[in-house]
């Protein structure tokens, strides 16, 4: 979900939460978010292909429990793909996942930071037979940083006296390159560059201690790489988000009237009160029940009746939460043009 989006969000429930103590009630409805990334519509099977492992013998292990940058990346590589498979097998629709490990070419071990070139299509099409996979996914770029600092501070204790202490902070930069193919009709369905930056802080009497408090490199490695595999993986899975949404209940006998429907789920009883006020000559009651005709439309999934009636109520009473719903589902709609109508 991008930023844009939050934000009229926050601040349309920002306003929600102003005004519904006088003239609206809450309603929670839940919201289709279609797969950012479209798979043929058979595809059930999938192959991860971790081109990047580094061929070791063995872990190498220091007195302080950290590993290696050759072990410390083949745990990271394992661990994304992890987080890309437990998403994958969220969805109803995908009936196997395979990780293939494939030893990154001698002439590359040395580079972290190298962004291998595309497989090309008999690679791909063997690794799809051998798999039986419908849609190959590789992992052709990952390169890790992590920075530690400390910092002062402090906090009154119950005699106003200053506390000092130590704050440690540990920063995990990630960033990796997938590629998605269609191994059938030879298709690159994505190429996408992941970033992604996980933080921890703790807290010590001393700056060694607040530094030690923080997790070993290679277990804040690991759970980084997870949860960003985990995170890339979301962009393969449609879902369903709650969402609160406004009604207005007051302003008008009929909105009351409508009210008393609406909350006992009777949404089809009040539209038809709500449809036949929006065009009333009272037009801040019109404009109110042109808005609850917005959602009564948006609960149905029908985002252009939606818009439309968002708009009919901001030109009969420029209230800024009307301006805000009416961005809300904007991007909905541009949303599901971008990820899902364009297919249809």
């Amino acid at each position: 979900m991008c930023f844009r989006y939050l934000l009229y969000l926050f601040t349309f429930c920002g306003i929600v939460s102003l005004i519904s103590c006088e003239t609206t009630s809450v309603v929670p409805i839940l919201i289709y978010y279609p797969a950012k990334v479209q798979f043929p519509d058979s595809a059930c099977c999938f192959t991860l292909v971790n081109r990047l492992n580094f061929p070791i013998s063995k872990e190498s292990n220091d007195k302080k429990g950290e590993i290696d940058s050759f072990a410390l990346n083949n745990i990271a590589q394992k661990k994304l793909f992890e987080g890309v498979e437990d998403v994958l097998y969220s969805s109803e629709l995908v009936d196997t996942v395979t990780i293939v490990q494939k030893t990154r070419e001698d002439k590359d071990t040395l580079n972290f930071d190298i962004e291998l070139k595309s497989m090309n299509w008999d690679t791909i099409r063997a690794i799809s037979e051998r798999n039986g996979s419908d849609v190959v996914i590789s992992l052709d770029g990952l390169n890790i940083t992590h920075v530690y600092s400390a910092k002062s501070a402090y906090s009154f204790g119950s005699d106003f006296d200053a506390l000092f202490y130590r704050i440690g902070n540990l920063k995990i930069y990630l960033s990796a390159l997938f590629r998605v193919y269609d191994p059938e009709k030879k298709r690159l369905i994505e190429k996408y560059h992941y970033g992604d930056t996980i933080y921890w802080e703790s807290e010590g009497k001393s700056l060694h201690s607040a530094l030690k408090n923080l997790p070993l490199k290679k277990d804040a490695v690991s759970e980084a790489a997870y949860w960003s595999g985990f995170y890339y993986g979301e962009r393969f899975v449609p879902k369903w988000e709650d969402v609160d949404r406004f009604y207005f209940t007051r302003g008008h006998p009929k909105l009351r009237e409508a009210a008393i429907l609406a909350k006992e789920e009777k949404w089809l009883e009040a539209a038809k009160i709500w449809k036949v006020m929006a065009y009333g000559p009272d037009k801040k009651a019109a404009s109110r029940a042109a808005l609850n005709m917005a959602l009564v439309s948006e609960m149905n999934d029908n985002l252009y009746a939606a818009l439309n009636w968002a708009k009919k109520s901001y030109s009969l009473d420029k209230k800024e939460s009307a301006e805000q719903y009416l961005k809300v589902l904007l991007d909905r709609i541009q949303l599901y043009k971008k990820y899902l109508w364009e297919e249809e």
